[in-house]
Formats: structure tokens, C-alpha cells, sequence
């Protein structure tokens, strides 16, 4: 059973599982800090609990728990890793915090996932050099340099196939299908 949380911000709603809700219902802690009441939706996406608590001495100890981190901590089962886990929205939708939706996962699998760039052509790991476009990859902590292209369509699929070849596919390839046709639906001058 799925139930809908309201966030005291906005008219969005957060999906939980029946599980997630009893653990919500059922601990002891939540329930005091009225935990349902207080949800609300940050500004990155996430939904969470915020409070101030006033202190003896005048001055206020925040309080702030994300949904998707506590469900991830209390109720799912964290794999042994190296490299440091987060909790990993596997559809991308911050707002859907049932439990299949939610897993552990290194930095680098999150980026992997993630459609946006901070790079001014749009198109993760590609950078104009001179005149021409450098496609650069990593994998393993390792830079893997794909060559010089003439056109940024060209050093974005050389990204796109390397990047498919490494890691399967994943949500950061939306990004250069989308240049591709911006590309090729440009009109020629």
C-alpha cells in the first residue's frame, strides 16, 4: 500500500510505502518531533524535516532529517563499499520515497543518473578547445582522453559510446540525444 504525505510548504506530495509509514507511526521519536506534520519540500527537491528547537541559553539547535536518507539508514539494507554510499533515487523523482525506488550508490553512479551540466556547451564531458571540441571521460579515478572532434555533435556521441560501453545506459545520455537533435534541427546558414 502506497500513502501520499503532504509537505507543509508546498501542494506536492511525498509516496512512501506501507513499511516506511509504520516505521513513521511506530517510532517512538518521530512521533514526538511531530515528524509527519513538519515534512516539507528543501529547495533542492528533497523532502524533509525541519525544526528549530529553542535552548536555555536564548539561541536555537536545528534539527533536519531528508526522508530518503532516514528511510535508506533505518530500512535499507547498505551494501559494503570503499567508496562512500548515498541513498539513490533509482526513477529520479526526489518526491518518490518508497523503498524500491530508493538504494545505495556511490557519487559517481548519482552523477551518472543525474540529465544536468554545469558545462557551458550542455554536454557532460565535452569542452571546446581552440577550435575544436575534447571529449574526456573518467572510470576508476582514471581520465580517459577520447580525442579532439571538429564538430560538438562528434565529441558527444565519442562521449555517449564510451560512456554506454562503461556504465550501460544511464540518464546522463538523454543529455547528448538532446543536443543531437538541437543539432541536426538547426537550421543550416
Amino acid at each position: 500500500m502506497l500513502y501520499k504525505l503532504t509537505l507543509k510548504n508546498c501542494e506536492k506530495t511525498v509516496v512512501v510505502d506501507d513499511t516506511t509509514y509504520d516505521y513513521i507511526q511506530s517510532n517512538a521519536y518521530l512521533q514526538q518531533i511531530e515528524f509527519l506534520k513538519h515534512l516539507r519540500i528543501h529547495s533542492n527537491g528533497y523532502a524533509f524535516f525541519q525544526k528549530n528547537w529553542p535552548l536555555k541559553n536564548g539561541k536555537y539547535r536545528n534539527e533536519t532529517i531528508y526522508l530518503h536518507k532516514m528511510i535508506g539508514e533505518q530500512l535499507l539494507d547498505k551494501p559494503e563499499s570503499d567508496l562512500k554510499l548515498y541513498v539513490h533515487f533509482k526513477n529520479g523523482n526526489k518526491l518518490d520515497c518508497r523503498r524500491e525506488n530508493l538504494e545505495w550508490a556511490p557519487l559517481c553512479k548519482i552523477v551518472r543518473n543525474t540529465t544536468k551540466t554545469e558545462n557551458k556547451l550542455g554536454v557532460r564531458g565535452v569542452h571546446k578547445e581552440a577550435q575544436k571540441y575534447r571529449a574526456i571521460i573518467h572510470h576508476n579515478k582514471q581520465r580517459i582522453n577520447l580525442g579532439t572532434f571538429e564538430t560538438l555533435q562528434e565529441a558527444a556521441l565519442a562521449y555517449s559510446r564510451k560512456s554506454e560501453e562503461l556504465f550501460g545506459k544511464t540518464k546522463s545520455l538523454k543529455t547528448f540525444s538532446k543536443v543531437l537533435e538541437e543539432e541536426e534541427s538547426a537550421p543550416l546558414s
